[in-house]
This record gives structure tokens, C-alpha cells and sequence, in this order.
């Protein structure tokens, strides 16, 4: 069964990233077309792992000294299934399998689609294990753990979300659909459900993540946008955790959103409020066994980041990849408050979209440019490694707000994933590169 899994996670991982390959080739795609071809004929019919393993050498000699071979071969690192790192849910050995099972179904071919049907049938829910920190008021009544309310110091705990694997889609939170009256919305198999929440003191959620052993390999603190209630932040958290495949822990932190539409002002509000907060958090996070901490901050929660981090002094020697994705933020306070961090010891990191409408109303609003927003070309700063993520949203016909994109779309997923896994710079994750100004982007 373990092979078998094994053989899955990298065919899912191949074969559902193939088109950033081909993208990563550029110039040399149309020379090595035939061969490539070849072999992904070969990985759709490969019998067993052993196959596999074969077919993986012959890919990694054909790119060898292409824009393509750092990014094959991380992707066969994440892909594994190391021993130790599977989450058991209910009962002992239960198996967690690897993500978007369906998918990579549909593209290898019949032989296996059984095999992965056979996996998914036997595939408990996974269970994430989500360590969280928050500034909310607890709830002290109601279906809601906490509140919308700021508090004066922080909650924490550890909550468990439970993926449903065999329907699972990377880059999606199943929920029950809103006219479904009749499903139930606790029901495991079919959505991505909060569970228990473990409330812990400051020292003891300290201890706790201390003695995690998955810890160890690094933690990433993901902080939400606007709009956003705590039982929906700690859902694409977990979300996160399983399809990035990430070795360490994802940390939530939750500030005071209002969960609301019309809530923007407020949640302005809660969020400059909340950056002393996090910055407190982070600070508390500076020992323990971890070699470094990741931070991944998301449309408002930008605010929360840049501002918790450019206090007087550095608050955690151990931060290595810190990420503003879609970034709600004005581009000239970014200018100004940047500066404060840049030589910290941090690597930095900016998403950005042109289809992104959320920012686009943002800016419109506030009749000021978003640091995450693209209208021409994105916004660039030394120390900075901007993104141009624009050509990852797929979505039918351009639907939707396009604000959410990091982590529904694969390509952006992959890219996340091997830059806080392996910490390689965007000159070796394949991306196409501008040098009037200077960013990286995904060709379309």
C-alpha cells in the first residue's frame, strides 16, 4: 500500500504540473516536445513504483541543465510520502492520501484510476493538527468559538479540520453548498470540517508546538484578509497545510475580521490594531527546536504583517521566507515602511494580479494603488522578489473576485510550497523574468 501511494503522489504531482514544465522549458519546449511526450506516456501506463523510479531518471537527464530540472526535481521531493508524516483520524494506521486523488485519475488513464479509486475507498478523512493564536473575544454562546469582538490579549489552541480526502480537489474547501438545507455540514467525508477546539494557555501552546516532531522541520504562520471569520481562517488554513504538503506546522493566526461585506472599515481598523498583537506572537516564537519560521500573509492581513514587523526592533531571528500575497496595502506606506525590514534577515517575497478585482475595488476606493494590484506593471522594490501571478487565474470566462488565487490554482500552490520548502529564489523555480522593471512572472 505504501508503494502504492507513493507511485500516486508522484504521478499526481508529474503529471498535474506538467504544463509548468513545458512552461519552465520556454525556448528549448519544441526541441525536447517528442521526448517529453514520450514520457508522459510512460508515467500514465507505469505499472508500478519500480517503473516509476526508471521513467524519473530518464525525465531528470532530459532537463538536466534546463529551467525545468530544479523545479522536477522539487517536485519529486515534496511528493514523498515519508514515513511518520501520515495523519490518522478515528483509529490507529488510518492512511492520509495525497491530494487531488481524483484528478490524477483522470489523467494517467484506467490502470491508475483503479488504483487511485481503490486508495480513495479505503482513505479516511485526514486530520490536520492546527496550532492557532488570536486576538478574537471568545464566544461564550452560539454555534461561533469566537467573536468578531478585538480582545486584549491572546487566545490560543489546537484545533482539528479534517480534509475529505477522497473527494478532496487541490486548492478547494469543500463546504456544503448553500441550498443544500437537507446535508449535513459536520459530515466529514464530503467537506473540510472544524472539529474540537483544545484551548491552550501562552505556555502551554508553546510546549505543545515545542514537542510536535513535525514542528521541527519549520512553521508556517498563515494570517487571513478581510472578511474572514475564524472558523473560515482555520478551514483554509488546513486547507493550506495538505496541499502544500508543507514538513513543518501551519500556525494560524486570526485577527478580528468582521466576517462581513460590509464590514472593510472596520476590519481596517482591527487590522493596525492587531500588528502589535502579532508581533507579540512572533516574538514567542523565537526559541523552540524550529530552524526557521515562514510567514504567509494574505489581502488585509498584509497590514497586520508590515506593520507588525517594522517595530522598533526585529522580533524573530528565525524568519526566513515572509510572503505578501495580494497584498491590500498602499503601495506608498509599503514604500515607506519596507525600508524599516528589508536588511532584517528575511527573504521577501510579493504576489501580484492584474485580474485581481477585490484590489481593483480597493484601489478604487481608496483612490490609491495596491501593493497586490497590477494595472501595468507590478509594483517593484529592492529586496523584493515581486511575482506577476496574473496568468495562474484559469477560472471560466474570468469569474469571480480573482483575490484568492494563492491557494486555489495548483501552479501558485507549487510555487508556495517550494519556496518555503526549499527556499530556492524565483531564478530557480522556473519563473519567466522582466528586467524593465525587474519581476519574475508565470507565462501564460
Amino acid at each position: 500500500m505504501a508503494d502504492d501511494l507513493q507511485q500516486l503522489a508522484l504521478l499526481d504531482a508529474l503529471i498535474g504540473n506538467w504544463d509548468s514544465v513545458q512552461i519552465r522549458l520556454g525556448d528549448s519546449a519544441p526541441a525536447l516536445q517528442a521526448s517529453l511526450a514520450a514520457i508522459a506516456g510512460r508515467l500514465a501506463a507505469a505499472p508500478d513504483a519500480d517503473a516509476v523510479a526508471l521513467i524519473l531518471d530518464d525525465l531528470l537527464d532530459l532537463l538536466e541543465g534546463t529551467p525545468a530540472y530544479a523545479f522536477v526535481r522539487e517536485l519529486i521531493v515534496r511528493s514523498q510520502v515519508a514515513p511518520g508524516r501520515t495523519r490518522a483520524l478515528g483509529s490507529a494506521g488510518a492512511i492520509c492520501a495525497p491530494p487531488a486523488i481524483a484528478e490524477a485519475a483522470a489523467l494517467v488513464g484506467d490502470g491508475s484510476a483503479r488504483l487511485a479509486t481503490a486508495i480513495a475507498a479505503q482513505a479516511e478523512p485526514c486530520m490536520i493538527q492546527l496550532y492557532f493564536a488570536t486576538n478574537r473575544c471568545v464566544a461564550s454562546a452560539g454555534g461561533a468559538r469566537f467573536t468578531a469582538d478585538p480582545s486584549g490579549q491572546l487566545a490560543y489552541g489546537l484545533a482539528r479540520v479534517t480534509i475529505p480526502v477522497d473527494r478532496h480537489r487541490l486548492g478547494h474547501v469543500e463546504q456544503r453548498a448553500w441550498w443544500n438545507v437537507l446535508g449535513d455540514r459536520k459530515d466529514e467525508r464530503r467537506y473540510v470540517v472544524l472539529g474540537d477546539i483544545e484551548a491552550l494557555s501562552a505556555g502551554a501552546f508553546v510546549s505543545r508546538l515545542e514537542g510536535d516532531p513535525e514542528a521541527v522541520n519549520g512553521l508556517l504562520v498563515f494570517t487571513h484578509g478581510y472578511n474572514v471569520r475564524f472558523e473560515e481562517a482555520a478551514r483554509r488554513a488546513a486547507q493550506l497545510a495538505f496541499d502544500l504538503n508543507f514538513r513543518g506546522r501551519v500556525v494560524l493566526f486570526s485577527w478580528p475580521s468582521c466576517g462581513s461585506l460590509l464590514g472593510y472599515g472596520a476590519d481596517e481598523e482591527r487590522a493596525l490594531l492587531s500588528a502589535q498583537t502579532f508581533r507579540g506572537f512572533l516574538e514567542s516564537l523565537a526559541g523552540g527546536p524550529w530552524s526557521q519560521v515562514h510567514l504567509l500573509a494574505h489581502s488585509m492581513g498584509n497590514r497586520v504583517l508590515l506593520h507588525g514587523l517594522a517595530g522598533d526592533a526585529w522580533p524573530n531571528r528565525k524568519l526566513g521566507q515572509v510572503l505578501f500575497v495580494a497584498a491590500d496595502v498602499y503601495v506608498d506606506l509599503f514604500r515607506q515602511q519596507f525600508p524599516r525590514i528589508r536588511d532584517a534577515g528575511a527573504n521577501y517575497t510579493s504576489y501580484a494580479s492584474q485580474r485581481d478585482r477585490a484590489l481593483f475595488f480597493s484601489a478604487l476606493l481608496h483612490r490609491a494603488e495596491r501593493v497586490g494590484a497590477i494595472d501595468g506593471t507590478p509594483f517593484t522594490t529592492d529586496g523584493l522578489e515581486t511575482i506577476d501571478a496574473t496568468a495562474v487565474d484559469t477560472s471560466v470566462l474570468g469569474l469571480g473576485l480573482g483575490h484568492s488565487y494563492f491557494a486555489d490554482q495548483r501552479s501558485l500552490l507549487t510555487d508556495i510550497g517550494i519556496l518555503v520548502g526549499a527556499g530556492l529564489p524565483a531564478a530557480q523555480r522556473g519563473l519567466a523574468q522582466s528586467d524593465r522593471p525587474r519581476y519574475w512572472y508565470f507565462p501564460r
